[in-house]
């Protein structure tokens, strides 16, 4: 791409999802065009990334709010290394299949971090973690510096601190606290914030199991109750 190009208006509404790519693989020569093209590219794609995250998440028996996290983890990951897709190594001569295969392969690693790492996000030194008592505080784990995937993730989990109101605030701690570091129920919770939730909390570790359930049944109910719905 040559920089006489990038000063014309591009019209990455009509491009094409391998163009796209390009683009932002260009990242570090022109932010702004690239930024543009993955906002696009994000919108183009999301509904189907977020359909099949529901979709391997219920094999691993995780809610809603985690597959929107790995979807959100996989989004992540093509912006990082959206030069890797190529159309010569797809099966399909069709763009957005090829694409969205190559993104499925992604995304399920994801959701495999979750079972063995507890998280898709960025590892954070397990000294420095702290207690959570909200959506913002969740937020800052998985998004720490990028402002507008943190406002993207406002917008879609916002709903819990509806949901878990009417709770006390221990179990909104309790919850908000192992969703951020253990959405995998068949892992533990890191030692240091297992500690901090006794301690602070003045609970012992059986009555912590007893709020979190309590909390996750209710979220999970409205979750239940809403696709109902639909």
């Amino acid at each position: 791409m040559k920089s006489d190009v990038m000063t014309k208006k591009i019209d990455f509404e009509n491009m094409a999802g391998s163009e796209l790519l390009e683009y932002i693989s260009f990242k570090d020569e022109f932010p702004n065009e690239a930024e543009m093209a993955f906002y696009v590219f994000q919108a183009r794609y999301q509904r189907d990334i977020l359909q099949k995250s529901e979709v391997l998440c219920s094999k691993f028996e995780y809610n809603e709010v985690i597959a929107f996290l790995a979807a959100t983890c996989t989004f992540d990951k093509v912006w990082k290394n959206a030069h890797t897709f190529s159309m010569e190594k797809a099966n399909t001569k069709n763009v957005d299949k090829a694409i969205l295969l190559w993104m499925y392969k992604i995304l399920f690693t994801q959701i495999l971090l979750f079972k063995n790492r507890d998280t898709c996000a960025q590892p954070t030194k397990e000294e420095d973690l702290s207690l959570i008592d909200n959506v913002d505080g969740l937020i800052k784990v998985y998004a720490p510096e990028e402002l507008e995937k943190q406002k993207e993730l406002k917008e879609n989990l916002s709903f819990l601190e509806r949901v878990l109101q009417g709770l006390s605030l221990k179990h909104r701690i309790i919850y908000f606290t192992y969703l951020a570091y253990k959405p995998d129920k068949d892992k533990n919770i890191p030692r240091s914030v297992s500690n901090k939730l006794q301690e602070q909390l003045e609970l012992t570790q059986a009555s912590i199991r007893v709020y979190r359930k309590e909390a996750t049944d209710l979220v999970n109910n409205y979750i239940n109750k809403v696709n109902g719905n639909k």
